[in-house]
């Protein structure tokens, strides 16, 4: 089996990228920034075609990237809090990646791989299912949301296999990325006297990065399970508990500055997945 990773150089896509060849599974890997790719450790492990979705794709893309049996597609622009309101998702990057997933649809790709968000369920509380109506709030999933319509509709058009892994809240490490637990991690490290952050009594459904990437190959390199896959741990926690934990095993002193930082305004304050279609994947 040979599948093509987009955004490969990303924190996500390149655990992505290690968890496939771990597999025994050969990787076309593709990001826009060359130089960046040959320091990563997969490297020489793979099959990396520089390309930026930024171009409008005129040349046969799947021949390009050697007719991958699959695609991985976690290739993405302006990605965290700061950005998700930005217009540039729905007026620009969408046009984008719908060339760019229709040039290798039109050419002989047959299976899809998605990585989307829980943030396409809007502010909805509670478990939230597969099943459920799509209300996104913020350009970001919004955009996100649309390209998957997009795909949906082309499915009577083309051929192929569509998975949309709706990925929940990550308390980890993301390589090249600023999130909570970083900026937690870097501040005990430190030694710092107090932590800022929200009041921190949101239910969220937290999964490492290793975790996420390990979902979505499985989900990928399987058929029978499709549309949209909720990517998370199905164990509802409360913030404030998985900080206070954090700060306990590593015995520090830290106080937290609870409230420092308001509640998102396009995050519910109650919700995780449900896991029942995910474990359908062996």
């Amino acid at each position: 089996m040979k599948v093509l990773v987009t955004g490969a150089t990303g924190g996500l896509g390149t655990l992505i990228v290690n968890n496939l060849l771990s597999r025994g599974i050969e990787v076309v890997a593709t990001s826009r920034d060359q130089a960046k790719a040959e320091k990563s450790d997969f490297f020489n492990k793979v099959i990396f075609k520089a390309y930026s979705i930024e171009n409008n794709p005129r040349e046969d893309l799947y021949a390009y990237f050697e007719k991958p049996d699959a695609l991985i597609h976690c290739a993405w622009d302006k990605l965290g809090a700061a950005e998700y309101k930005n217009p540039m998702h729905t007026q620009v990057i969408l046009g984008q990646h719908k060339d760019f997933l229709k040039n290798l649809l039109q050419n002989g790709l047959k299976d899809i791989t998605v990585i989307g968000s829980v943030y396409e369920y809007g502010i909805t509380e509670g478990e939230l299912s597969e099943d459920m109506p799509s209300e996104p709030t913020v350009e970001y999933s919004i955009a996100k949301n649309l390209l998957r319509e997009f795909l949906q509709e082309e499915q009577a058009n083309f051929d192929f296999v569509l998975k949309w892994m709706r990925v929940f809240y990550v308390f980890g490490e993301v390589k090249g990325r600023k999130n909570l637990y970083t900026l937690l991690a870097e501040a005990v490290n430190r030694e710092d006297k107090t932590f800022n952050m929200s009041g921190g009594q949101q239910t969220r459904d937290f999964l490492t990065s290793e975790e996420i990437a390990d979902i979505i190959v499985r989900a990928s390199i399987q058929k029978e399970v499709n549309g949209i896959i909720n990517c998370c741990s199905g164990k509802p926690v409360v913030l404030i508990d998985i900080i206070q934990d954090y700060i306990k095993k590593h015995n520090s002193s830290i106080e937290l500055n609870l409230g420092f930082y308001p509640y998102p305004d396009y995050e519910p304050m109650h919700t995780w997945g449900s896991v029942e279609k995910l474990n359908k994947i062996k």
